[in-house]
């Protein structure tokens, strides 16, 4: 009696497990599609500089988490017509305050504040403002009122809570994926609650972005489920042409799906829009395994005759080519943790984790239920009929034959094949240092998302609304209300005033306004900052009745400084700030064009290149007034200086001129060109001034006739535009005012950086870790790589074909190529065995290569062809990043399959090809062919064939 294996004494409890673990695999996928959730902020590290800010503004202000809401008809009245507000604007914002979070996300208030264009025009006209309606109204223009001067809009700023639990606080109502309804959210409470249609209403903001990439991730999942399951049957049943079989692959493929979706909250992790992509890949490789099995198993059952030990035949043969594979794919997924995009590194790890948990299913739950409910394969059923296996209509017939005929040409031709080969890659890898990068918001929508149509309307309607922060920061050693009482004038320079501060501030505003504004490079809307919510400032003149009314106006601004706070544009660091305690920070809000053709690193560019300016004219003008109060014993008041420029740099001078003015020193401008005047002229115009100050584009040379002249150089922009710089590099220096960019676009910028860096990053640590791999399995070190050569150029020529193109590297792209790259080898590693075999059977590199070549030809295409489709369903995606990544794998994938089946081959028929001889070679008495064509069981396994060829030492006839 045959001794019984481990499947025929555990399968029922390896199906029991099974069955009772399943319930919990599907729990935890359901638990963690619900929890799928997005923040752009939190793509980068948190040790990221740029994640660091983010989260210190938030602290600060949580300003950025604010929501848009209008509609059409959203209008102000006018008190000379006698129109009257939309009446649900004001309802709507008293529903939002009272709107309460549900019990599971904390249960408090969901919206902190809640600000309209009517109350914001009462605080402009009310004193000490005291602004008109039509100054209020500019004020507000391209931000709260839209440029017809009526329509306008909501904007609530979220609590706490309801920031970390966007689904609960944001969210449009649906279904669910679970069992349960989705609960109404607050915003749509308060909307139900008004009356205002859930169609017609226009919504936008940061939270609103993430919640649309949080639907979208779903939408994708569903989709990808229902596509990837239909094709996994097709599959399955095209190839095993069984109902019950096919019906095991399909559970195998989503036990297997369940459980790398399980993974996910089990390890403490949350789902998001990248990471929904993750279950439907394993699908499609947990199907296109499980059939693998299932042939082995067929295969297994045409050489013994029967059902006998059949599966634990099969799950030997296959388990040493199905842990190599898995291991190729895992490799190529495991490399891209090494992104620092989070979403795309927790992408990689758990569908790396996911490849290796599916082995589990295909190798313990498969084989226990074909032994549990064995199959009989209808070759087999023939068989024991006494009846010849007849061939399915659908089997290709271009098989060895025709392939032996396509790899007789490529040996022929082998160096003309390979130089054609390597001129078309040589041109197409000449685009990759074309390569660009995108990680734009609204690019990972597809042209009809509701969302895009939303941020249209705003920007045909109201302005722009992508918001960017900026943060000026004015140490204590700066403010000069902290200044001890004992120091002199001179020594109070460096230190501003309130008033002087917000003059600063606006200044900041006022010069990316000009520069990036309608009348400069068009790029932002309407700008906001504590200076919107104060009355003219002016006092930028020099005398004594400038003088005081800068200190009318600054005693005004101090008693209204509790009004400034609660704006949302000032605040103070506390204690816990440390040596920053005191520390005034003054915020000036942005908003940026959502559709342009500039990508953010530009955008993050040309805003610093507005901002530093006045940056440097203010250090400048400091450098100038201690140079003044060294000369004049610490006295500067009641001095004359000068800022010179060249003529054609109009308005270099006017902020270093206000600046010195508020300090009671007589300062203007003149526009001279040095080289023109002779040196008695330099002396006698410049003469009655204390000092000048140089302006930009002045060289050596000047500077050198002024010193001869006897003329004192109190400052110049060079010299200051490089403190300004150092300042920026060592991260925001001790005692001098800078500037802290933040929001969500200097995040993008950051990871438009990271993405190129992790796509070389990831693909550099896949060919370094698959090469040795390859080397192994070629027993060799160079041909381990050369055989790399055809597996990494696909990815190469793909990725140059875009930086011809144009088409620039997302998201999706970047994980394609590492993916592609580990599944590539798949075939190389079922090819090189035959080949190894071969070999050694033959003698001959030549013929074993045809031989191998022209078994493993039809099995390539087809796998390849079947990766390819099974991974194209991610094109049908409405989410950008998963549908290039779908688009990317087909093209990589078919591409492999021609590198694989033309370059590969005329690699091993030419000279290159000896670095795969054998060592040592065995010889075999010669034999004759064996005629295989009329056998029963002609259908043979990679197992038979080198069987046959082992103890025959002769090539087969087919």
């Amino acid at each position: 009696m045959a001794k019984s294996s481990i499947l025929d004494r555990y399968k029922n409890q390896i199906l029991i497990l099974a069955v009772l673990l399943t319930p919990l695999a599907c729990y935890g996928a359901i638990k963690a599609i619900a929890n799928n959730r997005n923040d752009v902020s939190d793509w980068l590290p948190k040790s990221y500089p740029e994640t660091v800010e983010l989260r210190w503004f938030r602290k600060h202000f949580a300003a950025d988490q604010f929501i848009l809401v209008s509609w059409d008809g959203a209008e102000l009245g006018e008190a000379h017509d006698g129109t009257q507000d939309d009446p649900r604007i004001q309802k709507l914002a008293d529903a939002l305050l009272e709107v309460k979070l549900p019990e599971k996300a904390g249960g408090g208030q969901a919206f902190t504040t809640v600000t309209t264009a009517r109350s914001v025009l009462k605080q402009l006209m009310s004193p000490p403002q005291s602004l008109t309606r039509k100054q209020a109204t500019e004020r507000l223009a391209g931000g709260l009122i839209g440029a017809n001067g009526k329509q306008t809009v909501v904007m609530a700023t979220l609590s706490p809570e309801a920031s970390a639990n966007l689904k609960y606080s944001v969210s449009k109502p649906k279904a669910g994926l679970g069992l349960k309804k989705w609960p109404t959210s607050p915003l749509y409470q308060a909307l139900d609650k008004v009356g205002l249609d859930r169609e017609t209403i226009r919504l936008g903001g940061p939270p609103i972005d993430n919640v649309s990439i949080d639907d979208e991730g779903e939408k994708t999942l569903l989709r990808l489920a229902g596509l990837a399951g239909l094709l996994g049957i097709s599959l399955a049943y095209w190839s095993l042409r069984n109902v019950w079989m096919t019906a095991l692959v399909f559970m195998c493929g989503i036990i297997s799906a369940a459980v790398s979706l399980a993974m996910v909250p089990l390890l403490g992790h949350r789902m998001d829009a990248i990471l929904m992509s993750m279950p439907a890949l394993i699908y499609v490789l947990a199907v296109s395994g499980a059939v693998h099995i299932i042939n082995y198993y067929r295969q297994a059952c045409m050489e013994q005759g029967n059902l006998d030990h059949a599966i634990e035949h099969a799950v030997v043969h296959a388990w040493r080519p199905a842990i190599l594979c898995a291991v190729t794919s895992g490799i190529g997924l495991a490399s891209l943790l090494t992104s620092d995009i989070l979403p795309i590194a927790k992408f990689g790890g758990f569908s790396a984790l996911g490849n290796f948990t599916m082995l589990i299913v295909l190798f313990m739950v498969l084989p226990a239920a074909m032994k549990k409910w064995p199959w009989t394969p209808p070759e087999l059923k023939a068989m024991q009929a006494g009846k010849a296996v007849q061939k399915h209509d659908d089997e290709p017939e271009f098989g060895a034959a025709g392939w032996t005929r396509f790899g007789n040409f490529i040996r022929r031709h082998h160096a003309l094949v390979l130089g054609a080969s390597m001129a078309t890659i040589v041109v197409l890898c000449a685009g990759l240092p074309r390569i660009t990068t995108s990680i734009d918001l609204l690019k990972l929508f597809s042209d009809d998302a509701r969302l895009l149509a939303d941020y249209r309307w705003f920007e045909n309607n109201l302005g722009r609304i992508v918001p960017m922060e900026l943060v000026v920061r004015f140490p204590r050693e700066t403010q000069f209300e902290a200044a001890p009482d004992n120091l002199a004038p001179g020594q109070k320079v460096n230190r501003h005033t309130f008033f002087e501060r917000m003059k600063l501030v606006e200044r900041i505003e006022k010069s990316i306004e000009r520069k990036l504004g309608k009348d400069g490079d068009d790029l932002i809307g309407a700008t906001m900052s504590a200076a919107t919510f104060a009355p003219d400032l002016g006092g930028d003149e020099s005398g004594v009745g400038a003088a005081t009314y800068r200190g009318v106006v600054n005693k005004r601004l101090l008693a209204s400084r509790k009004d400034l706070e609660e704006s949302g544009f000032l605040r103070v660091e506390g204690p816990d700030a440390g040596e920053r305690a005191g520390d005034e920070l003054w915020r000036i809000s942005v908003r940026v064009a959502a559709f342009h053709d500039i990508n953010h690193g530009e955008l993050v560019t040309r805003m610093r290149n507005a901002v530093n300016p006045v940056l440097t004219a203010r250090t400048a003008s400091v450098d100038a007034l201690e140079g003044l109060s060294q000369r004049r014993h610490g006295q500067p008041n009641g001095a004359k200086v000068v800022a010179l420029r060249l003529p054609e740099a109009k308005g270099a001078t006017d902020d270093v001129v206000a600046f010195i003015n508020t300090k009671n020193v007589v300062a203007q401008s003149a526009a001279v060109n040095l080289e023109a005047l002779s040196d008695e002229q330099i002396r006698k115009n410049l003469a009655p001034f204390d000092g000048v100050i140089l302006t930009g584009g002045y060289g050596a040379h000047d500077y050198e006739r002024l010193r001869s002249a006897e003329i004192p150089i109190l400052a110049s922009f060079e010299s200051a535009a490089k403190a300004v710089e150092h300042d920026v590099r060592a991260e925001h220096g001790a005692a001098g005012v800078d500037v802290v960019f933040t929001g969500v676009i200097p995040v993008v910028y950051k990871a438009q950086h990271a993405l190129l860096e992790s796509l070389i990053s990831s693909t550099w640590w896949s060919f370094m870790t698959i090469t040795p791999l390859m080397m192994f399995v070629c027993r060799g070190f160079a041909a381990g790589a050369v055989v790399m050569v055809p597996n990494t150029l696909p990815v190469l020529v793909v990725f140059g074909g875009m930086g011809w193109l144009g088409i620039p590297v997302d998201i999706g792209s970047m994980m394609a190529a590492s993916i592609a790259l580990g599944v590539a080898v798949d075939d190389t590693i079922h090819f090189l065995a035959w080949y190894k075999d071969d070999l050694k059977n033959l003698g001959d590199r030549a013929e074993a290569t045809l031989c191998s070549y022209r078994r493993s030809a039809n099995a390539t295409l087809q796998a390849g062809l079947i990766n390819g489709l099974g991974l194209s369903v991610f094109a049908t995606s409405s989410f950008t990043p998963t549908q290039r990544f779908g688009w990317l794998m087909l093209t990589i994938l078919v591409a492999g399959i021609v590198a694989e089946l033309i370059m590969l081959p005329s690699i091993m028929f030419g000279p290159i090809g000896r670095v795969f001889d054998l060592k040592k070679r065995k010889s075999r008495p010669a034999t004759e062919p064996i005629d295989v064509r009329g056998r029963v069981d002609s259908v043979l396994s990679p197992l038979d064939r080198r069987r046959a060829l082992r103890e025959h030492g002769a090539s087969l006839k087919v």
